[in-house]
This record gives structure tokens, C-alpha cells and sequence, in this order.
């Protein structure tokens, strides 16, 4: 988990040459080196930097790990000269070498190395306060990844959030890295609930929504809701009704709020995220509560069908079972067999819409 280096583009379609040419510009500089010794070119610590990348990006890990390691020696010689220019170059290049380290099978060294990338980019806000915060949110990030895959689910999401304040602190200077901030928590977000952790889940989306001083772009809001409907769903499973029912209404809520700013892009999600809500409720004894719920949620449905029933019929046959259950646990068994029988009809169509994509 890592927070993307931007590059030149135009490299790209002939990263060869590049390689090349960069090659050939440090045996210029380690020839330079052998005839003054003791003489330091930050050029030449860059440039190993741009060559570890170019390699890794070819598959040469071996190579990879090589330059950038000399590039790491050359800017510890410079921080010793001068620290307050060099260390956050030094603290960069360590969290360049921890991927270099984690490409070439040695997670311990690659740990090693992102701990002390975290340390030298502190260290370099002092005198270095815009450069270094970004490495430092790079170096946070992948610390976050590491601990994700050791198990320490904790300690991957307070990584994240240090990333998130060291981030934000920033202010308009952090707009060129935001796509790929947003990236990183999207990914983690991701992680997060394909383990089953969906508390870490909804707060990584949570976090998303924070980047916005000026207010979440609905994109982002509709992440967070439909991560707090799966992970109702979830805590239902689990038989955690409270926790089930608290994230429906949250999820709803936020649903709501979507489909107030488009009602025709959400009005899908709104009915979704109130079927949702109704079964849970159901589930937690308000079932008078579930059933003005689903009865919302089905009147929705009925309108969305018609713009995309393929999205729309599948949710639209859950939202009538939990509707037929309401309607039985309230004594209305008749009403109860007049859904079942829709659904049934619904089921019937669903099939054959899959048949005829098939």
C-alpha cells in the first residue's frame, strides 16, 4: 500500500532508452566520484532514484534494489554535510527502498527501512515542512500496508489516520497528490472489508470524506453509505442487530441526502438503502417502523425499474421478502401472500433476463 510517485509520461512509451540514458549518467557521475572522492552530487543520487523506478517497473528487482540502495548511502553521506537540505531526499529514498526491499522478497529490511523513512521525514519538517509532509504521508501509508499484512488491523488504520491529519495539514499544497490519497484509503478501505473488518472499512471511508474541507464530493459520500449497507448486512449475519441497525440508518440518511442533490442518478440507491433498512428494522422488533420502510423502499423500486431493471428487480425481490415477513409478523398473512406472489413473478422475470443475456 503505497502513495504513488508522480513521473514524467512522456518516459513512459520509451522507458528503455531512459534506462539507457540514465545509465549512462551515473557512470558519469561514479567516474566524477573516482577522481574527486569526496565530492557529493545530489544529481547523481537523483538519477539513481529515476533508475531504481524505471527498473522496477521492468521486473528487475535484483537491479532495482542495487541503485537504489546506492542512492540511500549517497544521501546519508549528504545529510551528515547538511541536514536541513538532504534529509528529506534521505527520508524519500528509504521509502523508495522499502518497495525496492518488499519487490525483492525481504519484508523485514523493507519494514526496517519504512520506520526510519517515518523518522527522517519528521525530523525533516522542521526545515523542510512542504516536501517532507508528503513523504512523511507516503512513508505513513506504507507503514499501514505493512501492518495490514502482519494482522495489526489497528495499527494499519491509526497509520491512516496520521497519514489523513499529516495530509490535510498541507492545505492547497497537497491538491496535486489528492487522487492518489483518495487511492490509497480506497484500496485500504477495500482490504479492509474483504477480511471482514468493516468498522476499520467505514472509518478508512470516513477518512475519505475528511480530505474535503469544502465538502465531499457525492462520489465519496456514496462510498461511505454503500460500505455502511454492506456492512449492516454483515453485522446482521453475525447476529449484531444493533450495530446492523445503527449502519442502515446512517446508510439511509446519507442516501437520502444523494438523491435530495439527483434524484434520478440515487433514487436506485435510495431504494436499496431503505430495503436495507426495513429488514433490519424488522429484525430489531420495530416492525411497524420496517414495514413504512419498505413500503417507501418498494414505491421507489417500482420507478426505477423502469429506467435499469437489471439493477433494479434483484433488490426490488429482497425488498418483497422482507416486506412479506412484515406483513406475516404484523397477522396480515393475505397481504403476505399477495408479495409473495409478486415476487415470484419478479423471480420469474429475473431468469429470464439472465437467460437472454446469456
Amino acid at each position: 500500500m503505497t502513495f504513488p510517485q508522480h513521473s514524467d509520461p512522456g518516459a513512459e512509451p520509451n522507458s528503455g532508452a531512459e534506462i539507457e540514458r540514465l545509465q549512462a549518467v551515473v557512470a558519469a557521475f561514479r567516474s566524477r566520484i573516482e577522481a574527486q572522492p569526496d565530492a557529493l552530487f545530489p544529481a547523481h543520487a537523483d538519477s539513481l532514484l529515476q533508475l531504481g523506478s524505471l527498473l522496477a517497473e521492468r521486473g528487475e528487482a535484483p537491479a532495482a534494489l542495487e541503485v537504489v540502495t546506492e542512492a540511500v548511502e549517497l544521501y546519508r553521506a549528504m545529510v551528515e554535510v547538511e541536514p536541513d537540505s538532504f534529509r528529506v531526499h534521505l527520508a524519500s529514498a528509504l521509502n523508495n527502498l522499502s518497495n525496492r526491499l518488499n519487490d525483492a522478497g525481504n519484508p523485514d529490511a523493507a519494514a526496517a527501512a519504512v520506520a526510519e523513512a517515518v523518522a527522517e521525514a519528521r525530523l525533516a519538517l522542521a526545515s523542510r515542512p512542504d516536501q517532507a509532509r508528503f513523504v512523511l504521508v507516503s512513508g505513513l501509508i506504507n507503514q499501514a500496508g505493512k501492518r495490514m499484512r502482519d494482522g495489526d488491523i489497528h495499527g494499519s488504520f491509526a497509520e491512516l489516520a496520521e497519514a489523513v491529519e499529516a495530509f490535510k495539514a498541507g492545505g492547497d499544497s497537497g491538491l496535486p497528490y489528492l487522487g492518489s490519497m483518495i487511492e490509497a484509503l480506497h484500496r485500504s478501505a477495500m482490504a479492509f472489508s474483504e477480511i471482514g473488518m468493516w468498522g476499520e472499512a467505514v472509518d478508512t471511508r470516513r477518512l475519505m470524506i475528511g480530505l474535503f474541507a469544502d465538502g465531499p464530493p457525492s462520489a465519496m459520500v456514496h462510498l461511505l453509505a454503500l460500505t455502511l449497507q454492506q456492512a449492516s448486512l454483515a453485522m446482521a449475519g453475525q447476529g449484531r442487530l444493533d450495530v446492523a441497525l445503527t449502519c442502515a440508518d446512517e446508510s439511509v440518511e446519507l442516501a437520502r441526502m444523494l438523491f435530495h442533490k439527483d434524484p434520478v442518478e440515487f433514487k436506485l440507491f435510495l431504494a436499496q438503502a431503505l430495503g436495507n433498512q426495513s429488514g433490519r428494522r424488522h429484525q430489531s422488533g420495530d416492525t411497524s417502523g420496517g414495514l413504512d420502510v419498505a413500503l417507501e423502499a418498494v414505491n421507489l423500486f417500482h420507478e426505477a425499474v423502469s429506467a435499469d431493471p437489471a439493477a433494479a428487480v434483484p433488490s426490488l425481490i429482497l425488498t418483497l421478502g422482507n416486506l412479506s415477513a412484515i406483513l406475516s409478523a404484523l397477522g396480515l398473512p393475505d397481504q403476505a401472500a399477495i408479495v409473495d406472489e409478486q415476487r415470484a413473478g419478479l423471480q420469474q422475470t429475473l431468469e429470464l433476463m439472465v437467460q437472454g443475456r446469456g
